[in-house]
């Protein structure tokens, strides 16, 4: 039974974050939540209690995903600054789509706008102590926002694709 219960908890939670993005924010009433879920509103509150707690199990998703994600960052074979450009090739994962609902969020839940600020500045802190060089790390931060855009859109891409590898191999030098 608890596992049905986990189960239904996170297709509400996932069908408000959905909703949330696709909607801008405005179409995640909570009855719209519970019928994108299929279940009934009492069901929603069941698990939820209300709409401070269905934000709130958001914003904790949001935090569980980007806290794993800083480890593979702080980690990764090819250091952190490869590792972050590379998750601008991540539409649609799991961090991604939580990130997008939670900058939804963002605009009036000030815990959720504490949450999307703090992960950047998590995100800085990894670049900055892989490349000893803060400059660099905030232009590596806005080069994975260049190339997740360029992911996003439908805008024809650039005759020559960046060799992100390559291009930061040629930066690591003047950031040691």
């Amino acid at each position: 039974m608890a596992q049905h219960r986990d189960s239904a908890r996170e297709s509400i939670l996932t069908a408000f974050q959905e909703l949330l993005i696709s909607t801008s924010g405005s179409g995640a009433s909570l009855d719209a939540v519970a019928k994108a879920a299929g279940v009934t509103k009492g069901g929603l509150l069941y698990h939820f209690g209300s709409r401070d707690g269905l934000e709130t199990a958001l914003i904790d998703r949001l935090e569980t995903l980007a806290a794993a994600e800083y480890e593979r960052m702080r980690i990764a074979p090819n250091g952190a600054a490869a590792y972050y450009v590379s998750l601008a090739e991540y539409v649609n994962s799991p961090l991604d789509r939580a990130t997008l609902a939670g900058g939804t969020l963002a605009r009036r839940n000030p815990q959720a706008r504490a949450v999307v600020v703090e992960m950047r500045r998590r995100y800085f802190d990894i670049l900055n102590d892989d490349l000893r060089d803060a400059e660099l790390a905030r232009a590596t931060m806005l080069l994975a926002d260049g190339l997740y855009y360029d992911a996003t859109t439908v805008a024809e891409p650039f005759e020559h694709e960046l060799d992100v590898p390559a291009f930061l191999a040629r930066l690591r030098p003047r950031a040691t």
